[in-house]
C-alpha cells in the first residue's frame, strides 16, 4: 500500500467505513431522542430522502459540514483527529536524496526500503534500514519543521523496530541548513554525529557507533 493509488484507496475505504458507522450512531440517537427522519431533515435544510440515504450509509461522500450539523442537532458533538499509522507518500526531493544517501554504501550493508517494525500489524516504517554491523533506521525528511516532534517519532519507530541507530536524512538547502543550524544545541544531544562522520563509516562497512544527522 505503498503506492499513490494505494494509499488513496485505504483511504477512501476509512472514510467510507466512518461514514457507516457514523450513520449507524445517528439511527441510535435519533431514535433515543424521539425525532422523526422528516424533522431532523427539516432541521437541516434538506428532503427526508436524503438524509434516509444518509442515516443508511448510502451517501459515502457526507461533508465534515454536514455531518457535524446531524450530530449537533442530535445533541452531540463530532469530534474529528488525526494520527499516524504509516508511511505518507514519496516526493522527489525525498527520492533524491535517499539515492545519494545509498550511492556510496559500503556493499557489506543491507538495505531495505520501507522496512515495517516489529509490532504485528503496525503500518509504520522506516524509509530505508540497514543492516550490516549494526542496525540503523533512517528516516528521510525533505523539509523538516517540527524538530522535537519529529525526534519522539524516530524513538518510537526505534523501539519497535529493534534498530540500534537512527539517522536523520535531510536534503542540502538553505531552508534546512538554517532549521538545522538554530537546533543544533538541542538536537546535538540525541543526534551527535554529523555528516562526515556518518557516511566515512558508512562507506568502511562500519557502525557510526551513534546517531547522527546527515545533509546530502
Amino acid at each position: 500500500m505503498g503506492s499513490r493509488e494505494g494509499l488513496r484507496e485505504r483511504g477512501i475505504q476509512r472514510g467510507s467505513r466512518l461514514v457507516r458507522d457514523l450513520a449507524t450512531e445517528w439511527h441510535g440517537l435519533r431514535l433515543a431522542a424521539g425525532v422523526s427522519q422528516k424533522e431532523l431533515a427539516r432541521a437541516l435544510g434538506i428532503s427526508r430522502e436524503t438524509y434516509s440515504r444518509i442515516e443508511r450509509g448510502k451517501t459515502p461522500a457526507v461533508t465534515v459540514a454536514r455531518a457535524a450539523a446531524i450530530t449537533a442537532i442530535l445533541g452531540s458533538e463530532l469530534s474529528v483527529k488525526t494520527y499516524p499509522i504509516g508511511q505518507p507518500i514519496r516526493d522527489k526531493g525525498q527520492l533524491a536524496v535517499l539515492e545519494r544517501f545509498e550511492q556510496p554504501l559500503a556493499p557489506t550493508w543491507r538495505v531495505t526500503h520501507e522496512a515495517p517494525m516489529s509490532v504485528p500489524g503496525d503500518l509504520r516504517a522506516w524509509d530505508v534500514r540497514l543492516d550490516g554491523p549494526v542496525s540503523i533506521g533512517i528516516e528521510a525528511e525533505t523539509r523538516p519543521y517540527d524538530l522535537q516532534a519529529l525526534e519522539r517519532r524516530m524513538h518510537l519507530k526505534e523501539r519497535d523496530s529493534g534498530v540500534r541507530r537512527m539517522l536523520l536524512l535531510v536534503p542540502s538547502t538553505d531552508r534546512n541548513r538554517a532549521l538545522l543550524r538554530s537546533a543544533l544545541p538541542m538536537m546535538r544531544r540525541t543526534f551527535p554525529l554529523a555528516t562526515r562522520e556518518v557516511m566515512r563509516a558508512l562507506r568502511d562497512g562500519n557502525d557510526p557507533g551513534a546517531y547522527g544527522i546527515v545533509v546530502l
